[in-house]
């Protein structure tokens, strides 16, 4: 695939440079514009495969199937760790019965907000855009007409620039209207947000494919917010790193080279379907266009008079005696692949019969949980960040959060906690065990038990328990009644 078709798929259609080097000067702008290429390259790797050089010099058409592992593994990693969602948690600083009450208001309105926005899968498309772009950007938008907005975008559509503590000061969207093929019916959306005087300004235009503008959505807006309503992600990386790494970088050696063996492998194969047959001493008009379909019959005549020897035929088999250093190479590649990500190295076949609880499926799994810890701890201040977001703007456009709970939020001290979890069964029978024993020690409430292993709402576990009360109340009176 060409550059060019290569920038229309993935940006629809270029950002034009103008737009970003007004934005972002000097060398760090430079630098941002010559990685949107490598980027762009990564994308093209993760969606076709990677390249690989094929003999031209062959008289038969060499195989080019591109194994598309890199993609395969990416997509695991990223199911793995948000195909359960994290939970969401909001608590109460303090210990009256007020603040709680408060508190499960807040927690209805993000839970409405998060779910009306699909939060739960695009994270996980998030975090395949982060593996492979080296970053994402998350925003939060606030409208009147709309509603409330939660939006990821990939690398390639935004360039931002923090101060020197690592705090954002601004952050620039681009996103493509259409995809015409002229740049004077392209349209381009830019979105700009900056600090200034101790509050978020936006601003908002319309540029054709020359960065020409082309009309202004918003002058210069200044928001209610002191902060910018927005996080970056970035996906490994070394301290003060402000691009991040590519999953695709690190793997794209060993799936060139997996591709060129095994298409190698194929090629030698399918000669080997097809040997070359030879004849000797034997006339050229009873050999030509014969036949080798099953059942034929070949009459053949031998050239009288050039040899003494009769006519004979045969054909020539290749001997495939390299199968079995072949596999063990392409399997050492993808194990190294695996490897690299942490990924365990296992099929559904060899579990069978070594796998009897949980805890042995954590073992196995144990280095990519400590992976995704990893990660985990970029993504978790971000998105806390943008719960908290979502809280404030309740306070500061009331109008927009409106339509997401029925009852008016009141100020009171919290905390969020967002706590990952990953797709692995638990022992839940000695887990269930456990925690009962904690609720007989009073170290657990039956709230949270109920919540917990019922899947009830504050609302539904604190139905249950005052039933739970009735009921012993009840027993009780029928044991000693009353006089």
């Amino acid at each position: 695939m060409i550059a060019e078709e290569i920038i229309r798929k993935i940006l629809k259609p270029w950002i034009p440079r103008n737009l970003i080097s007004e934005e972002l000067s000097g060398l760090y702008g430079n630098a941002v514009l010559a990685e949107m290429g490598q980027i762009i390259e990564y994308y093209n790797i993760y969606s076709n495969g990677a390249d690989f050089p094929v003999s031209t010099e062959s008289a038969y058409i060499p195989s080019n199937m591109r194994y598309k592992l890199i993609k395969s593994l990416i997509d695991k990693e990223a199911r793995f760790m948000f195909s359960k969602s994290p939970d969401v948690n909001l608590k109460a600083v303090g210990t009256e019965e007020a603040d709680r009450d408060k508190v499960t208001v807040y927690q209805k309105y993000i839970n409405e907000v998060l779910k009306h926005n699909h939060f739960k899968s695009n994270l996980i498309k998030a975090a395949k855009d982060c593996f492979i772009g080296k970053r994402i950007a998350v925003f939060c938008n606030f409208s009147e007409q709309y509603g409330i907005s939660i939006s990821f975008v990939p690398s390639l559509e935004f360039v931002y620039d923090t101060d020197s503590y690592g705090n954002l000061t601004k952050i620039i969207a681009f996103y493509s209207l259409n995809n015409a093929e002229l740049s004077n019916d392209q349209r381009i959306h830019k979105k700009k947000y900056w600090l200034e005087n101790g509050f978020c300004h936006v601003t908002e235009g319309i540029y054709d494919g020359a960065g020409k503008l082309v009309e202004t959505v918003i002058e210069d807006e200044k928001t209610a917010f002191p902060y910018i309503p927005a996080a970056v992600i970035i996906n490994d990386g070394l301290t003060g790193d402000m691009q991040g790494e590519s999953e695709v970088m690190n793997l794209y050696e060993y799936e060139k080279m997996y591709s060129k063996l095994a298409n190698a492998d194929i090629d030698a194969e399918k000669q080997g379907m097809n040997p070359i047959r030879w004849a000797m001493d034997l006339d050229s008009n009873s050999t030509k266009d014969l036949s080798i379909a099953p059942g034929a019959f070949w009459d053949l005549h031998s050239n009288s008079g050039e040899s003494d020897n009769k006519g004979s035929v045969g054909v020539m088999e290749t001997q495939l005696n390299y199968s079995e250093p072949m596999n063990t190479t392409l399997r050492r590649l993808r194990d190294s692949m695996y490897e690299l990500i942490d990924m365990p190295v296992v099929s559904t076949s060899d579990l069978q019969g070594v796998v009897t609880s949980g805890k042995t499926l954590k073992a196995i799994y144990w280095p990519l949980i400590v992976r995704c810890d990893e990660k985990f701890l970029v993504w978790k201040p971000k998105l806390e960040f943008i719960i908290k977001c979502i809280v404030d703007g309740a306070f500061y456009y009331p109008k927009a959060a409106e339509r997401y709970t029925e009852e008016k939020l009141r100020e009171v001290d919290y905390t969020i906690d967002i706590i990952n979890r990953y797709p692995l069964p638990e022992d839940e029978a000695e887990e269930k065990a456990t925690d009962l024993s904690e609720v007989s020690s009073q170290s657990m409430s039956r709230k949270s038990y109920l919540k917990k292993w019922r899947n009830m709402t504050d609302d539904e576990a604190d139905e249950e328990i005052r039933q739970i009360a009735l009921e012993r109340q009840i027993m009780e009176e029928a044991y000693y009644p009353k006089e």
